[in-house]
């Protein structure tokens, strides 16, 4: 039986392969642990011990449920495209104030920018434009200045190591959803924001267009509850009544006790 252990300057160590369901969670190959001893015999009772511990903690994590649930992934998937249909919507708030506002330009830019992304979601973190893509594009309206422009954005993204995804904005996906980081939901987060940025990219003619679903209905909605009778701020007050003023017979007032009110 091996007991995982060596010395170094008379002090025994305890040294394990970390196990494959933990390697996320301890973020390192091999668990190492002094075990505060010169003794052999204490060195290898202490080992096994460890043994065990680690061995256990390695069979919870691989029964407990580690991967992200379908209510996860559309959870993170809406907070990157709300947070984003933000961001683009004071961009364009500001590019329309602005003196030199160009329309056709800012409608043009927005379509590159979600034809990189769509290709990121489409292929992952080393999207290219193939032939097919050119294709896509081409019928999609966009020229071949704007397929080259796509091509160039792809590339700054990588200069600019924006792509892949900072691990820590992962990380926050993924704890915001109470997920664990492992390996596969670090994935999952890095195709879901990927996703989420093209989908808020998609609605050029909500930004430029004047087109927002939420605004149907919305003067109707505000004039109704407009006409609504006030709510009175607190709830009206019960009528006190004099019980002593109602006659009571004697078997009655023999029973019932009878309310006297307070005299300050």
């Amino acid at each position: 039986m091996g007991f995982h252990i060596f010395r170094r300057q008379a002090t025994y160590y305890w040294r394990r392969r970390t196990p494959a369901v933990l390697v996320n969670c301890l973020v390192r190959p091999h668990v190492f642990l002094s075990l505060k001893t010169t003794s052999r015999a204490t060195a290898r009772r202490l080992a096994a011990q460890l043994d065990l511990v680690l061995e256990d903690a390695a069979m919870l994590a691989d029964a407990a449920e580690i991967h992200l649930s379908r209510s996860q992934i559309d959870a993170m998937l809406h907070a990157v495209v709300d947070a984003h249909l933000v961001k683009l919507e004071r961009v364009a708030l500001a590019d329309k104030s602005g003196p030199g506002f160009d329309l056709e330009r800012s409608k043009r830019d927005d379509k590159r920018a979600f034809w990189t992304y769509t290709l990121l979601d489409a292929q992952g973190v080393t999207a290219v434009v193939r032939d097919e893509d050119r294709l896509r594009m081409s019928a999609d309206g966009l020229s071949e200045a704007d397929i080259e422009a796509v091509i160039d954005h792809l590339a700054l993204l990588r200069i600019n190591e924006m792509i892949p995804t900072k691990h820590h904005i992962l990380q926050r996906m993924l704890q915001a959803v109470a997920a664990r980081p492992t390996a596969m939901n670090i994935d999952v987060a890095q195709g879901t924001y990927l996703r989420g940025i093209a989908l808020a990219l998609a609605e050029i003619d909500r930004r430029y267009g004047g087109v927002r679903v939420e605004d149907q209905g919305l003067v109707d909605r505000m004039m109704a509850a407009r006409n609504d009778p006030p709510k009175a701020p607190w709830a009206a007050a019960a009528p006190v009544v004099d019980r002593l003023a109602d006659p009571l017979s004697e078997d009655r007032a023999s029973t019932v006790p009878q309310f006297v009110p307070f005299r300050g």
